[in-house]
């Protein structure tokens, strides 16, 4: 799961994993990113080896007078889905103040990505609106302030005339509240219907795209707690699509043990469009070998409210830089 206030957090104080090949006291520029690869097993006839999104990212703060800090940040991703290419996933520039937050401005996740605390899965969890470009929670370009007063921080996010978020998050005793709320007007939702036409003597399909504009909403809520080895997290989210109504929960739980984990997690949607609903569970295990170099075994059932079930288990590693 992304951590985007996180994020932003360690590219100010410093990143942790990446090499920083540039310091002159008052600019730093630094280098990271992390190899990822796993075998997905859904059966003994269908066994792949794939990349799982590799990515890396150049970081740069600069200090200014008056407390005053000016920072950026681009991220490259491979994926194989989309006919092996390289994209970027985040790029954005920034100003942060001791005293009057941070500004940012650029293609980045908002604060709804932050919400789904109950996700310690490394190729689950995606519950319908955390990364959704009906709502805006997507990577979106956007101009992004945060202000932090003690544990407490408030977010607001303007994606564009008609899209915009806010939310806040609070942490306590090991205890961590993230809030978020958007909405999306005036997206284009497309869906695609099955025409039958007959060319000579042969019936062809034909998928006919229907585009429409809807007005849309969501807030997730989220909460976790931290007691030594043991992490609870939890989310509750609901959503409207135009006049169609959506919710889903997940609940998590991970244990620490020395170098190794072990979680698990469930999530389920309702929805008044019956082919979004569907109940996900995902038991893992990961170790890491060194620092910055973690093994895992992930195994992921999904069943949908229509159509089969999809089980698979994934055999993955990644070396962080």
């Amino acid at each position: 799961m992304k951590k985007t206030i996180l994020a932003t957090a360690i590219l100010l104080a410093g990143a942790a994993n990446a090499a920083e090949v540039y310091n002159d006291d008052t600019t730093t520029i630094s280098l990271g990113g992390s190899f990822r690869g796993h075998v997905v097993v859904a059966d003994s006839d269908n066994v792949k080896f794939e990349d799982a999104g590799s990515r890396f990212d150049i970081k740069a703060a600069k200090e200014l007078d008056n407390g005053l800090k000016a920072f950026g940040q681009m991220e490259i991703k491979y994926s194989g889905s989309k006919g092996d290419t390289l994209y970027i996933n985040n790029a954005f520039v920034g100003l942060s103040h001791d005293v009057y937050g941070t500004v940012e401005l650029g293609k980045q996740m908002g604060l709804n990505d932050d919400a789904f605390v109950y996700d310690f899965s490394y190729e689950h969890g995606n519950i319908y609106n955390e990364d959704n470009a009906l709502f805006g929670s997507d990577s979106e370009d956007q101009l992004k302030y945060t202000k932090a007063f003690g544990g407490a921080s408030v977010v607001v996010s303007i994606m564009d005339q008609d899209t915009y978020a806010i939310g806040g998050t609070y942490e306590v005793a090991g205890l961590s509240l993230v809030a978020s709320y958007n909405i999306a007007n005036d997206r284009v939702v497309t869906t695609e219907t099955e025409v039958l036409s007959i060319v000579g003597t042969n019936v062809v399909k034909t998928q006919v795209g229907t585009s429409v504009k809807t007005d849309n909403s969501t807030y997730a809520v989220g909460v976790s707690y931290a007691l030594d080895s043991l992490t609870l997290g939890a989310v509750y989210t609901a959503s409207e699509v135009g006049d169609a109504d959506n919710s889903a929960y997940g609940l998590g739980a991970n244990y620490a043990l020395g170098q190794a984990s072990v979680y698990v997690m469930f999530d389920a949607t309702s929805s008044d469009t019956k082919a979004d609903e569907r109940t996900e569970l995902v038991i893992g295990a990961d170790y890491e070998i060194v620092k910055d170099v973690k093994a895992y075994a992930e195994f992921g059932s999904t069943n949908p409210e229509s159509g089969s079930s999809d089980e698979a288990l994934y055999l993955g590693g990644r070396v962080y830089f």
